[in-house]
């Protein structure tokens, strides 16, 4: 009896948790998405199936892959079982309905996901540009502010940017990820989106297009007799200490704009670049946002770089 059950248990690890010669392992393109009668295209996200039954994903084959779970085949009900925390596009169960050689298509709720075998980029080694600097630079032999008078040399006061952002709905920003060692691992679209509250409350929040979502809360500057002749970074962040870089002229897909440079430090130990564009108070031709850290999960350098003003 004891022979049987053993035989019985090696039957259903051979039938659930024989991974290591699946014909899904490797990484996989997300092409599209049915339901509801439409269909989505346009998606560049990864699934990434690894032998052992390790569940990873990535923004696209240029991103840096990060797990997110497990996954395993019952290869007679010809499902994909996925167990995951942190997405529920990546939890749960879905009937497989195609997989060939670099096809893969399933079913998930009421959803049609179709997916593209690929390979995925090579590490970039380009140098990072990573903002270096610490308090200690910003600091005098007294532990004062070193460049306290810097911030005369702003460029826009808040009435300014009330006006210049008055007809502006949004700023279009592509933005390049790096990370120590592996150099440029991601590219993706966000913009800052703006909304007058009232004629005294502007509102600019960032929305991610990947997540189709905003990914901080309002952000408003109220402009009234307090705040009025007041030179300030928004819509950006404050930062806590800052010094003034000089001009330069900085090239984007919209134009080439006349810039005054800054750079300092902001909340959770971020360091800041910002490129203020002269004439167009409110808008920042370019940024560089950078956290130093020995590898991906703690050090990171991101680009801003302007797309569009609609």
């Amino acid at each position: 009896m004891k022979k049987v059950i053993i035989i019985t248990l090696l039957v259903f690890v051979v039938k659930i948790y024989a991974q290591d010669n699946h014909p899904i392992i490797g990484a996989w393109q997300l092409s599209s998405v049915v339901a509801d009668g439409e269909t989505q295209t346009g998606m560049k996200a990864i699934w990434i199936f690894e032998e052992g039954g390790v569940f990873k994903a990535a923004r696209s084959i240029n991103s840096k892959s990060t797990p997110v779970g497990t996954w395993e085949c019952d290869k007679d009900r010809k499902v994909l079982i996925m167990k995951s925390e942190v997405d529920k596009d990546f939890n749960g169960e879905a009937k497989v309905l195609n997989l060939k050689e670099d096809q893969l298509s399933y079913k998930k709720e009421d959803a049609i996901l179709y997916f593209t075998k690929v390979e995925m980029a090579k590490p970039d080694t380009t140098p990072i540009p990573e903002l270096d600097f610490t308090y200690i630079d910003f600091m005098d032999k007294e532990g004062g502010d070193k460049y306290l008078e810097d911030g005369n040399k702003l460029p826009w006061t808040i009435d300014q940017i009330y006006l210049g952002l008055i007809d502006v709905k949004e700023m279009v920003y592509n933005i390049d990820h790096y990370v120590p060692n592996q150099g440029k691992t991601d590219s993706w679209t966000n913009s800052y989106k703006t909304e007058f509250i009232s004629p005294n409350e502007l509102s600019i929040r960032e929305y991610s297009y990947f997540q189709k979502d905003f990914i901080e809360d309002d952000h408003v500057f109220p402009l009234d007799d307090e705040t009025k002749g007041q030179k300030i970074f928004f819509p950006q962040e404050e930062l806590e200490y800052f010094r003034y870089i000089g001009e330069e002229m900085v090239k984007t897909d919209l134009e080439n704009f006349k810039c005054t440079v800054f750079e300092g430090i902001g909340e959770n130990d971020l360091n800041f670049k910002y490129w203020m564009i002269i004439d167009k108070p409110g808008v920042f031709a370019k940024i560089i946002k950078s956290k130093i850290g020995s590898d991906f999960t703690t050090g990171y350098t991101n680009i801003y770089t302007l797309k569009s003003i609609n």
